[in-house]
């Protein structure tokens, strides 16, 4: 049954018990009424009627008696009372009340109305006079007036419901509201919201409901992202009571420890296989400590030995007692692999950054030897050749054309020997510096290659960088131009050298207008000259970059921090 009915059923109850009760005390009213006015009406009559009887029989005359029968018929008809008068025995007079037109009452109304009065008796000289009571016109009236009310009674319940109708609907109002809220929440709808109501009251719930509402629904969202970051984590968590048994785990758990698939819900966390370092876990747990990133090493059937990070926190509820605990896993091996592989992999680079120095220091040396040992002896085999040819030229032909074939030997010697130095080490690099040493190199390039069409930019400050800089700078676009002459089929190459003193960078952009290539792994493919070019970048801590694809032509762009020891 609805509240609204059964406020309807107590207001209708309360209403109609109200009526009974009004209903009763106005029977009860006129019952006592009815008896009143009865025996009222009856003394009155008896005295009237005393009083006006002839006091002899003699003394009567027609007129008398004729006024006297008028008089007990009124009496009779007026106040409802049976009057007889007896003289010697004999009724003189008699009358009663006239209920022909009468509209009869229900008969437990007469009933609850008549009263029980005893027929009033008066004597007088020779003589009797007897009164009955007949109240039907009394309870008639009364009955009326009852009826009226009664019935006004009715009208006014019957208005009073519809007015609480009305009204509680209206008040029951937000209660639909709250009342579909609830349901909406019991389904798991937690959008729902209320809207503002007029009552005040109402309207203090509204505000209660929308806010515990916003707070449920936040609460919910975070233990669903909570929930949905605990099983998708790829450490694995345990969660125990407690006494140290196993009440949760996710996935990651499950496979870090396959006996989890037998169901250990229930059963110690000791159970798991944690790698002989049960007894310090133990002690963990009974003293309800909290440990991180304890390094433990686990024996896997198929992995060998792993390392993992334990860690153990404990719970508590928010009498700040402890309920549980919350074990973390973390395998870390594949991290202290990669930890090992980058120790490896930045001592390779250090091996490789030092054999290039090595290397650079080898051609300084060999240059040196070359143009000095070398250059000295060609041009001095030269200059004794000129002399012989010289004097010999006339005398004897064969010694002077000897001679001529010998300069000519030496002079081609020099040019290998200066074309191997410009390879090995340009010297132009240590006594002119980069710009002209980049200047020249492109000069001869254009030189050796004339149907290609070189480009090189400049800007800001190139002199003033050390050596390593300024040998990594020239290696790279030996190595670039090298590449796009042999390989590109260009007929451009731009290349590009600026020192944006602000950021304390350089950049090296080198550009060809070629056939492209699909770029691929360099490591995989073991292409050297690009593989060089990066270690090389990456020796600086700068970062290289290649784009390209077929018909789009290389780019190869470079950025070189500089630090305060690469300025001179």
């Amino acid at each position: 049954m609805s509240l609204r009915l059964k406020i309807y059923l107590f207001f209708a109850m309360l209403l109609i018990i109200t009526l009974i009760m009004t209903t009763g005390i106005l029977i009860t009213n006129a019952r006592q009424s009815v008896h009143t006015k009865v025996e009222s009406a009856m003394t009155a009559a008896a005295h009237l009627l005393s009083v006006a009887m002839p006091p002899t029989p003699s003394r009567n005359s027609p007129t008398a008696h004729q006024r006297m029968g008028d008089l007990v018929k009124v009496m009779s008809e007026i106040r409802g009372l049976y009057i007889m008068v007896y003289r010697n025995g004999q009724l003189l007079y008699a009358g009663g009340p006239n209920t022909d037109n009468l509209t009869r009452p229900p008969d437990l109304f007469i009933k609850m109305l008549s009263p029980t009065i005893k027929p009033l008796v008066t004597r007088f000289a020779g003589g009797m006079l007897v009164i009955h009571a007949e109240p039907i016109l009394e309870i008639t009236e009364r009955w009326q007036d009852i009826r009226a009310l009664v019935t006004f009674g009715a009208a006014l319940s019957v208005f009073i419901l519809l007015i609480l109708y009305v009204g509680i609907n209206r008040l029951l109002r937000p209660l639909e509201y709250i009342s579909t809220a609830l349901a909406g929440f019991g389904k798991g709808n937690l959008n729902v919201r209320l809207p503002d109501f007029s009552i005040k009251e109402m309207n203090n719930i509204s505000d209660a409901f929308n806010s515990m509402g916003e707070a449920l629904q936040g609460s919910i969202e975070e233990n669903q992202r909570m929930a949905t970051l605990v099983k998708q984590s790829s450490d694995a968590i345990v969660s125990l009571d407690h006494t140290g048994k196993i009440t949760f785990f996710n996935a990651a758990a499950k496979q870090m420890f396959p006996e989890l698939a037998s169901g250990l819900n229930g059963k110690s966390f000791l159970h798991l296989k944690l790698g002989g370092y049960e007894e310090r876990i133990i002690n963990i747990i009974e003293e309800k400590q909290s440990i991180d990133n304890m390094e433990i090493t686990l024996n896997k059937e198929d992995q060998g030995t792993a390392s993992m990070l334990l860690s153990i926190s404990p719970l508590a509820n928010t009498e700040d007692k402890s309920i549980g605990f919350i074990c973390t896993v973390r395998d870390v091996t594949e991290h202290k692999q990669a930890e090992l592989a980058k120790h490896q992999l930045r001592e390779s680079r250090l091996l490789t950054q030092h054999i290039a120095n090595v290397q650079e220091n080898e051609r300084r040396n060999l240059a040196r030897e070359l143009h000095d040992e070398l250059g000295q002896c060609l041009t001095a085999i030269k200059t004794d050749a000129v002399l012989i040819r010289n004097r010999n030229n006339n005398s004897d032909p064969k010694i002077s054309h000897s001679a001529q074939v010998i300069i000519d030997v030496a002079s081609h010697i020099y040019d290998v020997v200066h074309h191997m130095l410009a390879r090995l080490r340009p010297t132009s690099l240590d006594d002119l510096g980069l710009v002209l040493t980049l200047q020249d190199t492109i000069e001869t390039w254009q030189e050796r290659q004339p149907d290609i069409k070189f480009h090189l930019q400049l800007s800001g400050n190139l002199n003033n960088l050390d050596e390593e800089i300024n040998m990594t700078i020239f290696r790279i676009i030996q190595e670039s131009i090298t590449n796009a002459v042999r390989h590109a089929g260009c007929s451009q190459i731009t290349v590009s050298v600026a020192h944006v003193h602000n950021e304390r960078k350089l950049y090296l952009d080198i550009y060809d207008n070629g056939k492209g290539m699909q770029i691929k792994d360099f490591y995989s493919d073991v292409d050297f000259g690009i593989l060089g070019m990066q270690e090389r970048t990456q020796n600086l801590n700068g970062e290289f970059k290649l784009v390209s694809k077929p018909g789009d032509g290389v780019k190869i762009k470079i950025k070189i921090p500089l630090e305060a020891e690469h300025i001179l």
